[in-house]
């Protein structure tokens, strides 16, 4: 008769240990990390306040009045131009915020209506501002949508109402230093 040995290993001996647990959570960390950095806008530096006043083609401040999101580009009277082709993702597809702010005071630009309409992209990824309704902001914005992930395509509003802002422009929570700033900017 044969006789076989059997080991029992106990359960904690297999078990990784505290280090290797931390080792493996950190991987994990800093994959997951990377990837949501490389999905993140990305702005060229930050500009001076009178940089950011010369680029805009108005600068004012209000209050959010309502947040809607839409695709439906031609209802907001916005032309596209550019190759199209050479894009690698529908742009159509992905919605822009179309915010709407009741004026407080023009720093630069013309005043049309007491309300302006503002688009952005509707998320961070992509350079969105991130407006919440009912807050108020200092706004610089342009008529043509000037994102780095759209160099290949221009888009453009006529309507002197509606403008173009993101992450990258400077537009921020209403402060008086940046009020401040803008009107020594403006002498």
């Amino acid at each position: 008769m044969r006789h076989s040995i059997i080991t029992i290993t106990p359960f904690f001996a297999t078990t990784p240990s505290f280090k290797q647990y931390r080792n493996i959570l950190l991987t994990i960390f800093l994959t997951l990390t990377g990837a949501a950095n490389s999905f993140a806008c990305s702005c060229q530096g930050e500009a001076s306040v009178s940089e950011s006043v010369k680029h805009a083609g108005i600068v004012f401040s209000g209050q959010v009045t309502s947040i809607s999101f839409t695709t439906n580009y031609d209802s907001l009277g916005i032309t596209v131009t550019g190759d199209t082709s050479k894009i690698h993702f529908n742009w159509r597809e992905h919605p822009t915020a179309v915010v709407k702010i009741k004026i407080n005071k023009i720093y630069k630009g013309q005043l049309v209506a007491d309300t302006l309409t503002i688009l952005t992209p509707s998320n961070g990824a992509a350079c969105g501002y991130r407006f919440q309704a009912g807050e108020k902001y200092i706004v610089y914005a342009t008529i043509f949508d000037e994102l780095p992930m759209t160099d290949k395509l221009r888009r453009r509003t006529f309507d002197k109402k509606t403008f173009w802002t993101h992450q990258c422009s400077r537009t921020q929570d209403w402060n008086t230093t940046e009020e401040k700033g803008i009107m020594q900017a403006l002498k």
